[in-house]
């Protein structure tokens, strides 16, 4: 009885043993990280995109044009909501155009031929120009994404509701990936 207890006691030990030694890898990577110039691109320094710095003064003056359709719509929503963030009522200096795609493909297949998953890739072509005349292109990108969806046989309820749940991620991640590299763009613009 005693050697069950011991042998479950050891294994704790190990358990723990590896514990701090992956504490003490990630502490140690943490400090390369800092040793090699690297910052956070949402930490508190001048050059970040926290609020009240420069980077986040320039995300803030941007102003995104009407993109077509309902997911188009729901881009524009997703990206006015990160802008905003960055301090609500600032005067747009900054126009964004973004034209978005989805393309599906079939990828599983039954027995009669028809599709039972679709994998469907999104991208968001951006151009970000000033707002003065003429207007002057200061940054353009391409962001891509994609997911999938099953489609179950014979509910058509299910396979539209995740199509619409697929969407809505595709749209949210391209937001997000839309407004990181405006970030970078703008904050390699700053320093030069």
């Amino acid at each position: 009885m005693f050697r069950d207890v011991s042998s479950i006691s050891s294994s704790d030990r190990r358990l723990s043993r590896r514990a701090a030694l992956r504490l003490g890898g990630l502490s140690l990577l943490g400090l390369g990280l800092t040793a090699c110039g690297f910052r956070p691109q949402y930490g508190a320094h001048a050059n970040s995109t926290a609020q009240g710095s420069p980077v986040a003064a320039e995300l803030a003056a941007i102003r995104v044009n009407n993109i077509p359709d309902r997911n188009g719509q729901l881009l524009r929503r997703g990206l006015e909501q990160r802008l905003e963030f960055f301090g609500r009522g600032t005067a747009a200096r900054y126009e964004l155009q973004v034209d978005l795609s989805l393309d599906g493909e079939q990828q599983g297949f039954r027995r009669d031929g028809t599709a039972s998953r679709i994998r469907t890739v999104a991208t968001a072509q951006w151009v970000l120009y000033t707002m003065t005349t003429p207007a002057q292109e200061v940054a353009r990108g391409t962001e891509k994404t994609f997911d999938a969806y099953n489609i179950p046989d014979n509910q058509f309820f299910a396979s539209d509701s995740s199509r619409e749940a697929m969407e809505r991620r595709l749209v949210e991640t391209l937001a997000e990936n839309v407004v990181q590299r405006l970030a970078l763009r703008l904050q390699a613009r700053q320093t030069g």
